[in-house]
C-alpha cells in the first residue's frame, strides 16, 4: 500500500500518517513546512520501518503545487490512496476578506484537492482497489456569519466528493468524506465551544477503521449528524439571530 497525504505535518494529517504507517503503508507526505515534514518522515521511518518521503509545497500556488505533487508522486511509485486533511481558516473571515485572503482559503480547502485528485485519478482508476478520503466541516452545514469563505469552500468540497463518488461508482475506487466536528488543533485551542472536542488521533482511527467500507459521507463524531439536522432546519426567523 502506498499513500499520498496532503496536509500531513500537523493535526489530523500527522495523526493519520502515524496510523497508516503503523499498518505498514508507504507514505508520500505533502505540506508547506519542510522542517516539520522532514522530521515526521524520519520519525515514521525509524518507528514504523516504512518508506516515507516528503515534499514541501505552497498550496496557495495551486498550479505549481499540483505540478510538484504530480512529479513527486511519479517518482514515489504507484499510489493507491489519497488523503486530504488539508485546510486553512482565518478568524477575520466574516464576509469582508480581501481577495488574497479569500483566495488562500479557497485554494487550500478546495482548489488543491481538486487539482491533485484530477492529477492522480487516472492511475487510481486502473487499480482493483484504491481510496480517496476527504475532510469537510460541520461549518458547511448552513451559511453563517463566521467563517464565511471557509464554509463555502468546505461545502464546495463536499459537493466535489459527491460527484467524485458518483464518477467512480463502478470502479475499484472507494471515495469517503468526513464532516468533522470540533477537533483539537491550533484553530480550536483556547476557544470556548458548545460541544466536546475530539483528538486528531480519534479521527485517524475512525478513518483507518473504515477504509474497506463504502461509507460515502459521514459525520464524525456521529452525534453531529443530529446537530446538523436541527441546524439545517431551524426557521430563518430563529437562525438569523444566532451568532456563530
Amino acid at each position: 500500500m502506498r499513500a499520498l497525504v496532503v496536509g500531513a505535518s500537523a493535526g489530523v494529517g500527522r495523526a493519520l500518517c502515524e496510523a497508516l504507517a503503523a499498518r505498514g503503508v508507504a507514505l508520500l507526505l505533502v505540506a508547506s513546512d519542510e522542517r516539520d515534514l522532514g522530521a515526521l518522515a524520519a520519525h515514521l521511518r525509524l518507528v514504523h520501518g516504512v518508506e516515507a518521503r516528503s515534499l514541501a509545497a505552497d498550496a496557495t500556488r495551486v498550479a505549481e503545487f499540483v505540478e510538484q505533487v504530480g512529479k513527486a508522486a511519479a517518482a514515489f511509485g504507484p499510489i493507491d490512496s489519497l488523503y486530504f486533511p488539508i485546510g486553512a481558516s482565518l478568524v477575520e473571515d466574516r464576509g469582508l476578506l480581501g481577495i488574497i485572503q479569500m483566495r488562500t482559503i479557497l485554494d487550500c480547502n478546495l482548489a488543491v484537492v481538486i487539482g491533485v485528485t484530477t492529477c492522480i485519478l487516472p492511475e487510481l482508476l486502473t487499480l482493483p482497489r484504491a481510496n480517496i478520503v476527504g475532510f469537510g466541516s460541520i461549518a458547511a452545514v448552513r451559511g453563517r456569519k463566521a467563517n464565511v469563505v471557509y464554509s463555502a469552500a468546505k461545502r464546495g468540497l463536499e459537493s466535489y466528493f459527491e460527484s467524485l463518488r458518483h464518477l467512480t461508482a463502478n470502479t475499484g475506487v472507494r471515495v469517503q468524506f468526513y464532516r468533522l466536528g470540533y477537533v483539537a488543533t491550533q484553530q480550536s485551542f483556547g476557544q470556548r465551544l458548545l460541544f466536546p472536542i475530539v483528538t486528531p488521533q480519534n479521527v485517524a482511527r475512525e478513518v483507518v477503521r473504515n477504509l474497506d467500507k463504502d461509507i460515502g459521507k459521514r459525520f464524525f463524531p456521529r452525534y453531529w449528524s443530529v446537530i446538523a439536522f436541527v441546524v439545517a432546519r431551524l426557521p430563518w426567523s430563529i437562525f438569523k439571530r444566532l451568532d456563530f
